[in-house]
């Protein structure tokens, strides 16, 4: 199976990419001064069809210095479609610019657009964005048209082509005098250009009237390049006038009369390949079977009238739009084939991902079994990668107008809002087919599924308790039916596991992960595979094996962004597995880096809990670092944010972790213990009622340690600490069950958990003088900053930095020249040379490289 033509979401390459030029295209360089050459500056390519618009920006992009990114619009195309190829343009020149882009392509789409923009204005140099919009007006992309022309950095030249006028207002280039409008007038070929296209076609223009022929066309130059071939084959061009004075589609019957020209065989080739107006080697055999010919192809394809060719490595081939109208309007009488045909290309594109051309190919072949199939068989994988605008669309066709049909056209629509984050839709639609299912012989199907979506929509929200009831419905059994199979039973349990694993309910987590194992091995392997990694993720961290846990959840992370996972079925779990894995290692710089990327895609689908404990675990490094002032400021925002949820939720206690961290830093014992009480029993809660114990009670505290579980690593690790920690006069003692823990933790991945134990300092230094390995060694010199950032509260400054000297000690990591910095913030040098005084006064540091150095350690940048 060839996929190298699409993306895993569904990318056609040819259309982010200028399209090849035939062999004996006219160049028009002559035209290239009517293009606006300055930047930012927009050109406006506006001409009816059959002008050459395509074609002339072609050219002048192949000739021009600066790199193009190129965006052939498609009519089927969403406002995801518009941002996925955008970014594959970008990357066809710049392929790591883009390495986190599966955060960024899943943003709110005004936002999304925004934020590419701002990430292209990043980049050095001059480029040009083309935007190609000729053949087709896509309603779906129409509402962010002018969003997206204002939008466009300020070191792009916009190219925009259409058949008329767009309604977007360009005032803003227009006010900067940078603004060129290209039309049909300027398009038209000139005497000489036509006189030129006859000869290269071998038409004599002094015979037959043949000047006066192509006088009719007025210029218009596809109608000139289609007479000048009927003239060659000796046709009749009566036709043409008569359609000119009738007002029909001129070009359309010219088109038809070149077609004719053809012998049979191609003629009939070219109008089965007209079913669909894009195609690459493998669509054209199936379409053609033992007629396929890539000779044939690449022969109509040199001449370029009817077909053209991209450069990509997998050739793609492309109808001429004015051809493809016209061949999309002969009836294929004599195609006896053509249904199978059609399936064959919905299996095509069903193996491709490629979701939407498959259901358009199965549904135009009038089979309704396989319309059904393909859509039952796809409804999970445009579930799990986000297109629940597909499903909402198609939702239609998935049932007949009985009863049952209705009932599975709602199905699917919940299942399409749930996956888009409309949580408000899917609630409403969930609890409509609560109230049918009492009434329809299809109740346990309908019960399921509207706890299966319910389950999603509570945990998106952060309530819990009712997550809990409706996946208690939704899994009473693990068994499959009509309402869920085994991928959809292992991404219930994944939800149960998440949920066990933001409580630190280890047993269940385990517990979990052994059920989802041992379901059946049917369904969606890709994504059972995937579903299975993110679970074990979270129980190998849970049981303190970081090392693992980091590897496994990078594998889930990958998984993900290979296959375009997002939303409900995004990687969120494992990619705060990897954050915590990666704190765990001192590894702050990415650890900070993906807890900013799961913040970034929690927010883009709603999914709150994941939202706050990222940030949540940003506040803690804050805090550990000696931020109290901003640890304490961001929490009061959490806390601000929680009350606008106008949902139900349990997510308070969330927030109360971090408080809690920062009420023991600053031995606020009264206030921490305030929280403790209100908080479930997590991890952290049941380490301080322990130490509490053993407090109330020290004389049994050898039994009560002695007692502590050490099934897992993390559990053996916790109580050889605990040993260390009642034994710390007696230093042998004490560091026998350290060099312990210390030797296990090595293994894996323990790091940061050691640095926090500052009561062993000085016996961690001994043990490192025993044994100094690197990893000994590291993490007492680790220990030794860390202490010393709290100690000498390092950690905070005495005089806060202002918000312009926040923006200039960000733009410092740039590496750009200080004048370059002052223009860019468009201040004067002077009043750039007074900021960097105060701001280096505030930080305390003497120069430029050490205040970027201080400014990270603080997290200002």
């Amino acid at each position: 199976m060839s996929v190298q033509n699409f993306t895993s979401s569904g990318v056609s390459l040819p259309r982010s990419q200028p399209p090849a030029l035939s062999a004996n295209f006219l160049s028009r360089k002559h035209l290239f001064n009517l293009f606006e050459a300055n930047v930012p500056g927009a050109t406006l390519v506006i001409a009816p069809a059959g002008f050459g618009k395509t074609t002339l920006v072609a050219e002048w992009v192949k000739e021009n210095d600066r790199p193009t990114f190129w965006y052939t619009v498609d009519v089927t195309d969403t406002i995801q479609d518009f941002q996925a190829h955008v970014i594959a343009a970008i990357s066809a020149h710049f392929p790591n610019f883009f390495a986190k882009v599966d955060q960024l392509e899943h943003f709110e789409p005004g936002e999304s657009i925004q934020l590419l923009a701002a990430a292209v204005g990043q980049l050095d140099g001059q480029y040009n964005f083309v935007i190609d919009a000729a053949r087709t007006e896509n309603h779906d992309i129409a509402p962010y048209a002018q969003l997206i022309a204002d939008s466009v950095p300020s070191n792009c030249h916009l190219v925009i082509i259409r058949r008329n006028t767009p309604m977007t207002s360009l005032a803003r280039y227009a006010a900067l005098g940078n603004l060129s409008v290209i039309t049909s007038e300027e398009l038209k070929f000139s005497k000489e250009e036509v006189e030129l296209v006859a000869a290269i076609n071998g038409v004599a223009l002094d015979e037959n009237q043949n000047a006066k022929e192509l006088a009719m066309c007025e210029g218009w130059p596809s109608a000139v390049q289609l007479m000048c071939r009927n003239i060659l084959k000796g046709n009749s061009h009566t036709t043409f006038s008569t359609a000119v004075a009738a007002t029909v589609n001129p070009l359309g019957v010219l088109a038809l009369e070149s077609y004719n020209t053809f012998s049979q065989g191609t003629r009939e080739k070219l109008h089965k390949l007209a079913i669909i107006e894009e195609f690459d080697l493998e669509i054209a055999s199936v379409i053609l079977g033992k007629d396929h010919s890539e000779e044939l192809l690449n022969r109509i394809a040199i001449d370029g009238l009817f077909v053209s060719a991209s450069t990509t490595l997998n050739r793609t081939y492309r109808f001429n739009p004015i051809i493809f109208e016209a061949l999309a309007q002969i009836p294929h009488e004599n195609w006896p084939e053509k249904k199978e045909v059609l399936q064959k290309l919905a299996e095509l594109f069903t193996l491709r991902g490629d979701y939407s051309k498959a259901l358009h190919f199965s549904y135009e072949s009038g089979n309704q079994e396989q319309f059904a199939h393909t859509f039952r068989s796809s409804v999970r994988q445009m579930a799990a990668i986000g297109r629940g605008d597909l499903l909402i669309k198609w939702a239609h066709f998935a049932g007949d107008t009985s009863a049952n049909g209705e009932v599975m056209k709602k199905a699917i629509r919940v299942v399409g809002h749930l996956v888009s984050s409309e949580f408000q839709s899917a609630e409403a639609l969930a609890s409509e087919l609560e109230y049918i299912a009492g009434l329809s012989p299809d109740g346990k199907f309908l019960h399921r599924l509207s706890a299966m979506v319910k389950a999603n929509i509570h945990f998106a929200r952060g309530d819990f308790e009712r997550t809990k009831q409706s996946l208690e419905i939704a899994i009473s059994k693990l068994e499959t039916d009509d309402a869920l199979d085994s991928s959809d039973l292992l991404a219930l349990l994944r939800l149960r596991a998440r949920q066990a694993f933001l409580y630190d309910d280890f047993s269940l987590l385990a517990e979990t992960y052994s059920q989802a194992k041992s379901l059946p091995g049917d369904g969606n392997h890709q994504l059972n595979s995937y579903q299975l990694a993110c679970i074990q993720s979270m129980v190998l961290y849970s049981e303190g094996q970081y090392f693992q846990a980091a590897e496994i959840s990078q594998i889930a992370i990958s998984q993900a962004k290979e296959f375009a996972y997002v939303g409900i079925n995004g990687p969120l779990d494992a990619m705060l597995v990897l954050a915590r894995a990666q704190l765990e290692a001192s590894d702050l710089d990415n650890c900070i880096e993906t807890l900013n990327a799961l913040m970034s895609e929690a927010s883009r689908w709603e999914i709150w809990p994941w939202f706050l404990m990222a940030e949540g675990t940003l506040i803690r490094i804050q805090i550990s670092q000696g931020a109290i002032s901003t640890g304490s400021e961001a929490i009061a925002k959490q806390r601000a944010f929680l009350a606008k949820l106008h949902t139900p939720n349990q997510l308070s206690w969330i927030i109360d972790m971090s408080e809690v961290f920062l009420r023991l830093t600053t031995k606020d014992w009264s206030r921490a213990d305030e929280l403790v009480k209100r908080m479930p029993k997590i991890e952290l809660v049941r380490q301080i009622e322990g130490n509490i114990q053993f407090s109330k009670d020290p004389k049994k505290l050898v039994s009560l340690i002695d007692a502590l579980p050490e099934r897992t690593v993390r559990e053996k690790i916790n109580k050889w600490l605990s040993e260390v920690s009642i034994n710390l006069d007696h230093e042998n003692v004490a560091l026998k069950s350290l060099n312990k823990a210390l030797a296990l933790g090595a293994e894996n991945g323990y790091h940061e958990y050691f640095i926090r134990q500052g009561g062993m300092y000085s016996l961690i230094v001994k043990a490192a003088a025993a044994k100094p390995t690197i990893y000994m060694e590291g993490l007492v010199q680790a220990m030794t900053e860390r202490l010393h950032t709290i100690n000498t509260d390092s950690g905070e400054l005495e005089e806060k930095l202002t918000q312009r000297e926040l923006e200039i000690l960000k733009h410092l990591t740039t590496g750009n020249p200080i004048s370059a910095i002052a223009k860019t913030l468009h201040i004067s040098q002077n009043t750039m040379k007074t900021h960097l005084r105060n701001t280096y006064r505030k930080l305390e540091v003497d120069g430029r490289q050490s205040a970027v150095e201080k400014g990270k350690k603080l997290l200002l940048i």
